[in-house]
C-alpha cells in the first residue's frame, strides 16, 4: 500500500462498558474510562498481521507501532486500534478475498484495547463479519457520521434515524465503536409467523445501548414487512416499521472506499449522482439493543387485553377503566409475538341485548410506541345490558403525523367481545364517538392520548 500518505485521523479517545442485554428500563451504558488487566494482547502478533495484510510500510504498520508505545488498553492504543479496524473494514466492503488474516488481526488488535467487560469474540465470527453477507465497520468516524454500515451483499444495513449521527444514537462521552453481523442458521423456529428473510444477529463492541429512539436496522432485499427482534420463545417482539435507506445499484456506482483515508474523504466529498438510487423499498425498525432480526410477515393484527369486564359496577359517565383496572390493549401479531407498532387505531363499540348499537363515549385511541392504547376516558351514555366489542383497522397511515406516510399494510384479526355487563343510570354529559361507517381516520391522538 506503500508509505505513509496522509495523517493519521486521531479519533476521540473514549472507551466504554455496557451490556446489551435486554434491560427493562433499556437505560444508555455508561462509558468506562479505567482499563481492565492486560489479558492476551500480543503486539507482536499485531505487527506481523497488520504487515501481512497491509504491508510493512503502510499507514496501517504505522499506526500498530504507535499502539504498542502507548500501551495496551490505554485510550490511545484503543483510538489506534479503531483506525486500524476502520482501514480492515474499508477493504472488505467489496469484493472478498481471504478473511483469514484480517479475521484473526481483528481479533489480536481487541485483545490489546479497551472493549468494556466485553468478552473478545473467536476468530470464526469475524470471517463470517468480513464475508460477502456479513458486515462490519466503525462509527463514528467523525461527529457528523451518518453513514451506514451494511452488509457487503447489501441485504442488512444499521444506520441512525433520520437527522440523528452516530455519535448522537450513543451515549454521552462514547468514542467509536465496532459494529459488525453475519447471518445466523435458521431451522424455521425463530418466527411463530411466515419469515421472508434470513436471521442476521448484529452486535456492537464494546456493547452499548443506544438512545432512544434507537439505531434503525433494515433489510434492503424485501420489501415493505416488519422485523421480528429476538427469536420465539424468548423475549421475541415485531418492531414498529421504519424505512431504512436502501439504495438501488444503478452500474455506475463508484469503488467502495478501501482505506481509513478513503472513508473518511468519502464522508466530505459528494457521491456522484449517478452512483445510485434512493428507494423507499425495505423493511425496517429501530431498537436501543442489538440481537438477531428476521423480516416477517404478521399476517394479522390482533387485540389483547388484561382489563377486566365487570359484570356490574358501571355507571352512565363514568369512565369503565381505573388506576387498579386500566382499559388498556396490546396489539399482537398473528401468531401473538408482542407487535410494537403506534398510530394502530382501536376503538370500542356497544351491543344491546337485543343487538342493538349504544354509543360508547371517547371511544377510540392509538397505541403507542410500545405498541399499548388505553382507555383512561371511555365511557356508556346510556344504562342497561351490553357486550363491549373492541376492533381494530390494523396497521394504516399515519394520521396526523407526516401526511401519505403509509405503514406496510396489515389486516385487522378477529374484534375482541367482554362478557355482558351492566351499565346503571348517570349523568352522560358530552359524548364524542368516532363511527368508522362515517368518519375517516380521527386525528391522532384522540380524546384518550397516547398512554403509557
Amino acid at each position: 500500500m506503500g508509505g505513509r500518505s496522509f495523517a493519521p485521523f486521531l479519533l476521540t479517545a473514549a472507551v466504554l462498558v455496557g451490556a446489551c442485554g435486554e434491560g427493562a428500563n433499556d437505560v444508555a451504558t455508561a462509558p468506562e474510562f479505567a482499563p481492565k488487566p492486560v489479558s492476551g494482547c500480543n503486539f507482536t502478533t499485531v505487527s506481523s498481521l497488520v504487515k501481512t495484510e497491509f504491508g510493512a510500510s503502510s499507514t496501517e504498520s504505522g499506526l500498530a507501532n504507535d499502539m504498542k508505545n502507548a500501551g495496551a488498553q490505554t485510550a490511545q492504543a484503543t483510538s489506534l486500534g479503531y483506525q486500524i479496524l476502520a482501514s480492515i473494514g474499508g477493504k472488505y466492503d467489496g469484493s472478498q478475498t481471504s478473511t483469514s488474516n484480517a479475521s484473526q488481526l481483528t481479533v489480536a488488535l481487541l485483545k490489546c484495547m479497551n472493549i468494556g467487560s466485553a468478552t473478545v469474540p473467536d476468530t470464526t465470527v469475524f470471517k463470517s463479519a468480513l464475508a460477502l453477507t456479513g458486515a462490519f465497520g466503525v462509527r463514528p468516524l467523525v461527529a457528523a457520521d451518518n453513514d451506514p454500515v451494511s452488509s457487503h451483499d447489501g441485504d442488512w444495513l444499521l444506520e441512525p434515524p433520520a437527522n440523528q449521527t452516530w455519535q448522537s444514537m450513543v451515549p454521552a462521552g462514547t468514542g467509536p465503536i465496532l459494529v459488525y453481523g453475519a447471518p445466523l442458521t435458521d431451522d424455521g423456529s425463530f418466527s411463530e409467523d411466515s419469515a421472508k428473510s434470513g436471521v442476521f444477529d448484529w452486535t456492537t463492541l464494546p456493547q452499548v445501548t443506544f438512545n432512544a429512539p434507537g439505531i434503525v436496522i433494515g433489510q434492503c432485499a424485501v420489501e415493505s414487512q416488519y422485523l421480528q427482534h429476538n427469536p420465539a420463545g424468548t423475549t421475541a417482539e415485531v418492531l414498529g416499521f421504519v424505512t431504512p435507506s436502501c439504495f438501488v445499484d444503478l452500474g455506475l456506482r463508484e469503488r467502495e472506499p478501501r482505506t481509513f483515508a478513503d472513508r473518511i474523504f468519502r464522508l466530505f466529498a459528494p457521491a456522484p449522482a449517478y452512483a445510485a438510487l434512493l428507494t423507499t423499498t425495505g423493511s425496517g425498525g429501530s431498537k436501543r439493543t442489538l440481537s438477531p432480526f428476521q423480516v416477517i410477515d404478521p399476517s394479522q393484527v390482533r387485540l389483547t387485553t388484561q382489563f377486566n369486564w365487570m359484570k356490574s359496577g358501571f355507571t352512565v359517565g363514568k369512565p369503565f377503566a381505573s388506576t387498579a383496572n386500566p382499559l388498556e390493549y396490546q396489539i399482537k401479531s398473528g401468531a401473538s409475538t408482542k407487535f410494537l407498532q403506534d398510530y394502530v387505531l382501536i376503538w370500542l363499540e356497544a351491543l344491546g341485548n337485543q343487538g342493538t348499537k349504544v354509543a360508547v363515549c371517547n371511544n377510540w385511541a392509538y397505541t403507542n410506541a410500545d405498541g399499548v392504547a388505553q382507555f383512561p376516558v371511555a365511557y356508556l351514555n346510556k344504562a342497561g345490558g351490553y357486550t363491549m366489542v373492541s376492533k381494530t383497522t390494523g396497521t394504516s397511515s399515519k394520521p396526523g403525523v407526516v401526511p401519505g406516510s403509509e405503514l406496510p399494510s396489515v389486516p385487522a384479526g378477529s374484534s375482541l367481545n367482554s362478557p355482558l355487563i351492566n351499565v346503571k343510570n348517570g349523568s352522560p354529559g358530552t359524548c364524542l364517538t368516532y363511527n368508522p361507517a362515517l368518519d375517516p381516520l380521527p386525528e391522532a391522538p384522540g380524546p384518550n392520548g397516547f398512554k403509557p
